[in-house]
């Protein structure tokens, strides 16, 4: 048994020892210092402008890089320059540990990679005349397989396939990027959208203005599987039984609160720290948070309550606001 699932073991048996707690939801406040150190993080991931999978490391030749998503045997990630605002690139990093440029002068921050890692896509905001612009290309070679422009201001949520889930204020779309057809799958607007899984959460309205999240099928939109007005959806879990919720409103350096709970909102957990960083899914259950602490930050897995640092403690980093 590798050193990962003896971990996931030994946490889930912790887990399953403090079942009368899980009643309780319990509370953790997350402080890498204060956290054993458990294996490594198991997924595909970045660290220092460097790929890191398992006992695999590749230079990505930039200052910063970001991971997009899986392409076959192959994987799409972004770089930029040292500041995030410049010469943005979209690449394939073959299993050969070559590259391939995608995109030039596309930010990575807006590149959406399909659930079968085929396509990307992005929207271009055109403001003089409020429309949209959406393109779509091969995630093998980079070559412009669609483009259409929509009026109004609508942003790709999803990709599978020919089907792109657009969200704007005039709801939730869908769009056939190859035979053009367009329909509106709800009147909300759609967040978080995970097609494999046939799951969607979306907003009723702006929620700076009283606006709530509902969760439900992305084919059968008006079946609610949960909903609230104070807590947004981040990210599903593999299987789609779970997910992890921040404040409706969070905004700016990162959440100080991470809602753990079952798709029907049954809540599991709930952490606080300094704040939150980058929220994501290591397995069905395991849960990754980038963790910048009081003192420390890191890379932590938590299984419900039970967490452990899955990198070794860091300087948290320090963000200095500019004046508006």
């Amino acid at each position: 048994m590798s050193r990962l699932l003896r971990t996931l073991a030994a946490l889930v048996g912790a887990v399953l020892l403090a079942a009368p707690a899980l009643a309780a939801a319990p509370s953790v406040d997350v402080q890498p210092e204060q956290l054993p150190r458990g294996a490594d993080i198991a997924i595909a991931h970045i660290e220092d402008g460097v790929f890191v999978d398992g006992d695999r490391r590749v230079d990505l030749g930039a200052p910063r890089a970001y991971l997009l998503g899986r392409s076959g045997k192959a994987w799409i990630v972004g770089t930029t320059n040292a500041d995030g605002g410049g010469r943005f690139r979209i690449k394939r990093l073959r299993p050969d540990d070559s590259f391939k440029t995608l995109l030039r002068g596309v930010s990575p921050y807006e590149v959406v990679v399909s659930d079968d890692g085929g396509r990307l896509a992005r929207t271009t905001l055109h403001t003089r005349d409020k429309s949209s612009v959406v393109r779509v290309w091969s995630a093998r070679s980079g070559r412009l397989l669609a483009d259409r422009t929509f009026a109004g201001y609508l942003d790709v949520r999803a990709l599978a396939g020919d089907q792109v889930v657009l969200a704007g204020d005039r709801g939730t779309l869908e769009w056939d990027s190859t035979t053009d057809w367009t329909g509106r799958i709800t009147r909300r607007r759609a967040w978080e959208v995970d097609l494999s899984l046939d799951l969607m959460a979306s907003f009723t309205g702006d929620p700076y203005e009283d606006g709530c999240t509902v969760v439900s099928p992305v084919t059968r939109p008006r079946k609610m599987l949960w909903r609230s007005c104070k807590e947004r959806v981040e990210a599903f879990s593999p299987d789609g039984e779970r997910m992890a919720t921040v404040h409706i409103l969070s905004d700016g350096i990162g959440p100080v609160d991470v809602w753990l709970r079952e798709v029907d909102g049954t809540r599991r957990a709930h952490y606080t720290t300094s704040w939150f960083g980058s929220i994501r899914w290591e397995s069905d259950t395991a849960l990754l948070l980038d963790v910048n602490g009081e003192r420390k930050a890191s890379t932590v897995r938590c299984v419900v309550e039970v967490c452990e640092n899955a990198t070794d403690p860091g300087k948290v980093p320090t963000y200095r606001l500019s004046a508006r």
